[in-house]
């Protein structure tokens, strides 16, 4: 990603919500990099602790209940927080029969394009990189910069030289850029087919470079709740944006943060930073709650892991994937393939 950052391997977090009665939800949360978002893998467990006691005894079907619990028992910690609202949602479609994302408000399709991002490297590397995704089939590209700007422009020049075929192409800074920088750069590509997203840290310097630009512009590191999204539009720093869940603190705000972002017509995608098979079928069952103009793409992070924990988890084919069938998020976990567990509250 941009400014040097690596992240080779995640350290993901899995929670199992059971009832009484024997229904089951799984819920996954993943902080790709402590650099990157607050929280990390640790912080996650430690917390996730006062949180499942706090809820312990609720009904998981009555979601809202549970997440006024979680606030009740910790302020912010909206990654963990994630996790469990995550279990609630998959726990709540089981007991009802039906899948996540007709829970969500309906579901608008069953198959829905995802893109893939192409990692900082030289120029040359890069521009081969999107070659090969072209012939993949996969028709929505990130291309990640963030380092110095005459760098930056020459991996923008070179991907392009490329991409001529692809339906979207996407230059992801991952907020690094000065706003100087930043001006320069989207000076020197606003003749180009592309979106720019979040070149740099704050809503505001992202509304001033938006204000000088052509390119249409995608909002993700600064954006965390409802207040985050009224400040984008109000400041006209956002022709489309990016959800993450962790960031958001789950399904529950997410879901009430694509509504807005729709009702102010706005693209938008729903993903996460980090996770597996769990996470990978919560966003797609997101993507699918979405109409369909106003889906930017889904993503899937399971397509950066090696590990598969679970049955039935959505794969990208040739720039799509399909939602997984069955109630809740769709998918079976392997309780084998996790192994026992760290913690129990019960």
């Amino acid at each position: 990603m941009s400014g040097g950052r690596v992240s080779s391997d995640q350290d993901a977090t899995l929670v199992r919500v059971e009832t009484d009665d024997g229904l089951v939800g799984w819920g996954e949360q993943c902080v790709i990099s402590p650099d990157y978002a607050p929280g990390y893998a640790g912080s996650t467990r430690a917390v996730l602790e006062p949180l499942a006691r706090a809820v312990l005894g609720a009904d998981p079907r009555q979601i809202e209940v549970v997440y006024a619990r979680m606030d009740a028992a910790a302020r912010g910690y909206q990654y963990a927080k994630s996790a469990l609202d995550m279990a609630c949602w998959d726990l709540l479609g089981r007991a009802c029969g039906l899948p996540l994302s007709d829970l969500l408000g309906g579901t608008h399709q069953t198959d829905f394009p995802v893109y893939t991002g192409i990692g900082i490297a030289a120029p040359e590397v890069m521009r081969e990189q999107c070659a090969q995704a072209l012939d993949a089939g996969w028709a929505q590209i990130q291309l990640k910069v963030g380092t110095t700007w005459r760098e930056d422009v020459d991996r923008i020049e070179a991907c392009l030289s490329v991409l001529g075929g692809a339906e979207r192409v996407i230059v992801d800074a991952n907020a690094y850029w000065t706003q100087a920088d930043a001006a320069r750069i989207v000076a020197l590509i606003d003749g180009r087919d592309i979106f720019v997203e979040q070149p740099c840290a704050t809503i505001e310097e992202c509304a001033a470079i938006r204000r000088t630009s052509s390119r249409p512009m995608i909002l993700d590191e600064s954006l965390w709740d409802l207040g985050d999204l009224l400040r984008a539009r109000d400041a006209g720093a956002a022709d489309a944006v990016r959800l993450k869940l962790s960031r958001f603190g789950g399904i529950t705000p997410v879901k009430r943060a694509r509504d807005l972002a729709v009702s102010f017509g706005l693209p938008l995608t729903i993903e996460d930073s980090g996770g597996g098979d769990v996470v990978s079928a919560a966003t797609a069952h997101l993507a699918c709650s979405i109409p369909g103009r106003f889906l930017l793409a889904g993503y899937l992070p399971s397509e950066m892991t090696a590990e598969r924990i679970a049955r039935g988890t959505p794969s990208a084919a040739r720039g799509t994937a399909r939602l997984p069938e069955g109630p809740g998020l769709g998918i079976e976990v392997d309780e084998a393939a996790v192994g026992a567990p760290l913690m129990r509250v019960e």
